[in-house]
């Protein structure tokens, strides 16, 4: 591993004591511990003797001739004044020295342009990088004045210079360490090591915070302040997950060779003089970088390899999309907009020549505009709900199947945060995107106990969703009608009267609202879930004008479907009351609202209330468990069933309203509300 440490061995020896030295290289000493297992420190060349004597023995002097002793430690006088040169920039405590830096345990980061990188963690806790450049022939006081330069650097989006170190043999800088590794080891680390699903919003906060990290060092020093070295290596991610700037300032103090041919503009490989156009194609490259996951050089259906721009160049406009972007973005569509609008201005940094490039205030302005468009795309929450989840959230969360009704798919979401949602994907919806998000903020403002709250939707091209609130309880229908062992519990009357009260008081509160003109359009008892005090409470308000002919007269819902809206495809209050009075029915007797018997044709279950109470006793209809349980409460049922039968009359205008319906329920439950 000497190698990896290229010559450490020489610092060391500039700046730690005798004593020190010989400690590391004694099995006893503590200080053995201190250094990291994947280090190698190779002596061998040095100029200079140590005493590998004990601290309290002889000399390791005592063999040399006198002038040659006092020679090295009149040299040593000066290595120890060398130790108290480690600098630190204004505003940051001076908490380690340059002695615990080189005790530290040390993992090795890579070679760069301008020299290693190393990983140095003390025995206080403190964990820094240290950044060894390479041979720099510069005076120091020009050094200093530099690193006052890039001290003087302080933003978010720039990693900050702690601290410095000069002597004629080494030039160290000491920076913050970010943890989670660089942009170029997420995008590119191996699958088991550091690479790791990246998703959009986490690759354009990457973007933005670079962005605004080289705008902010390019109006430093009079707007002259060139980075120089822009790569995915040198961005990490700062606290709040934005992109984050490291290695700035030194390409106009080092002269070096074009090493990162990929990331330098085309004028910089001709003139080895980097500026502030040639910062902004760099950025370009990265952009390019977080929307393929493909590294600077990539082989096209096995030809030589090709740098990116040459890449993204040679596909067709109209099949970027397909052929370039990463994959693993691919699979949400509804960024794609996003994705297109980064690669144009991604493009327009990499133009060949400088002055066709924007400056990086406007390109902070355009990535700032995308991510504004949806910052966590097209989740859209109803005013007054605080959002604590988003669209990607939702997406990646642990999804069950509620039902599927004649509107979409609803299904039970539990989200990262424990909390959980109820999701319904609507299927053919046939309005504008406006229209649908105009529907949605009539629903959204629609506050009452009875109507299940709608929290936030997402409108697009391919996707409708609507997120409500979850009743853990389940719905009416499966309590009524779900298998043994499952959903299905027993009802007694006094709880199917709170559910009919409760979905009544709901139905006749979206009546009053746009002009007392809103309908339901699907009531139904899988429509219907318990309040926390056990009343009925309504979903899937007012999504009936959305949909299509086809899904209004889905023939699954059809028990519940009033006659006039299978003849003029219309619906009403009026049709809202009939619906309601199915709901009733199944309440009562318990049955769904199709009976399907075996061999016997289906019945919708208005008829066969319609013929029993014709052909028998009235209490036929009732549920047996009813009967048994509450044989006392008879009359209520009966009340209650005639409610029921004038809501289902096949004539509207014969139907009462559903304000009526609500004091009649009320008056047989002994409750009592503003309805």
């Amino acid at each position: 591993m000497s190698n990896v440490y290229d010559n450490w061995e020489r610092l060391v020896e500039a700046v730690i004591r005798r004593e020190q030295i010989w400690q590391m290289f004694h099995d006893q000493s503590p200080s053995v511990s201190s250094i990291s297992s994947n280090s190698s420190l190779d002596f061998q060349d040095l100029d200079v003797p140590l005493d590998f004597s004990s601290a309290g023995g002889s000399s390791a002097y005592q063999q040399l001739p006198p002038p040659t002793v006092e020679n090295l430690q009149k040299k040593e006088k000066s290595v120890e004044k060398e130790v108290s040169g480690l600098v630190f920039i204004q505003g940051f405590s001076p908490v380690f020295d340059l002695d615990e830096i080189l005790k530290s345990t040390a993992e090795f980061l890579g070679r760069g342009t301008f020299g290693s990188a190393y990983i140095s963690s003390m025995d206080n806790g403190i964990t820094v990088v240290l950044k060894r450049l390479n041979a720099v022939n510069i005076p120091e006081k020009k050094f200093r004045q530099h690193m006052k330069v890039i001290g003087n650097v302080r933003h978010d989006n720039v990693s900050a210079l702690r601290a410095y170190y000069f002597s004629k043999e080494e030039k160290l800088m000491v920076y913050d360490h970010y943890s989670n590794g660089s942009v170029s080891a997420m995008l590119h680390g191996k699958i088991e090591g550091n690479r790791a699903p990246l998703d959009w919003e986490t690759r354009l906060r990457i973007a933005v915070g670079a962005a605004r990290g080289i705008a902010h060092i390019h109006k430093q020093s009079g707007g002259k302040l060139v980075h120089g070295n822009i790569k995915s290596s040198n961005i990490f991610l700062n606290s709040n997950q934005y992109g984050c700037l490291s290695d700035h300032g030194l390409a106009s103090m080092i002269p070096s060779p074009v090493r990162n041919a990929g990331y330098h503009a085309p004028e910089v490989k001709n003139t080895r003089n980097v500026s502030q156009a040639s910062d902004v194609y760099s950025f370009g490259i990265l952009l390019l970088e977080l929307l393929t996951r493909k590294s600077l050089l990539h082989a096209i259906g096995g030809n030589e390899a090709v740098g990116l721009v040459k890449l993204v160049n040679s596909v067709n406009g109209k099949e970027r999309a397909a052929n370039v972007f990463d994959v693993e973005l691919l699979r949400n569509r509804s960024i794609e907009e996003q994705m297109i609008k980064t690669l144009e201005i991604g493009m327009s940094c990499v133009a060949n020549t400088p002055r066709r490039r924007p400056k990086m205030a406007q390109v902070v302005k355009m990535m700032e505009d995308i991510r504004t468009m949806n910052t966590r795309p097209n989740l859209v929450f109803i005013e007054g709900v605080n959002p604590d989840f988003y669209l990607d959230d939702m997406l990646r969360a642990s999804a069950e199947v509620l039902g599927r009704g004649k509107f979409g798919t609803s299904y039970k979401a539990t989200l990262g945060n424990g909390s959980t949602i109820a999701v319904k994907r609507l299927r053919e919806v046939i309005v504008t995107s406006k229209e649908f998000q105009r529907q949605m903020e009539v629903i959204g403002r629609m506050k009452h106990e009875n109507v299940s709250t709608l929290t936030a939707y997402h409108c697009s091209r391919d996707e409708k969703l609507i997120v409500y609130d979850y009743y853990g309880t389940g719905s009416a229908s499966s309590m009524l009608h779900g298998k043994t062992g499952e959903n299905k519990i027993s009802l007694d009357w006094k709880t199917r009267l709170r559910i009919a009260v409760g979905a009544a008081r709901g139905i006749a509160h979206i009546h009053t609202q746009v002009g007392q003109n809103l309908v339901h359009g699907n009531v139904k008892t899988s429509n219907i879930f318990l309040t926390t005090q056990g009343y009925g409470c309504v979903t899937d308000v007012g999504l009936a004008t959305l949909m299509s002919t086809t899904a209004v007269l889905d023939s699954r819902s059809s028990g519940y479907r009033a006659p006039e809206v299978t003849d003029t495809k219309k619906l009403s209050q009026a049709s809202d009351v009939y619906s309601f009075g199915v709901v009733l029915l199944e309440l009562l007797t318990g049955k769904p609202s199709i009976i399907s018997e075996d061999n016997e044709k289906d019945i919708h279950l208005v008829w066969w209330v319609a013929s029993v109470v014709r052909e028998y006793w009235t209490v036929e209809v009732f549920d047996i468990k009813l009967l048994l349980w509450d044989s006392d409460m008879e009359e209520a049922m009966v009340t209650f069933l005639q409610i029921a039968l004038n809501c289902v009359k096949s004539v509207p205008e014969h139907r009462p309203k559903m304000s009526e319906v609500v004091w009649m329920l009320e008056d047989i439950s002994g409750t009592n509300s503003e309805a």
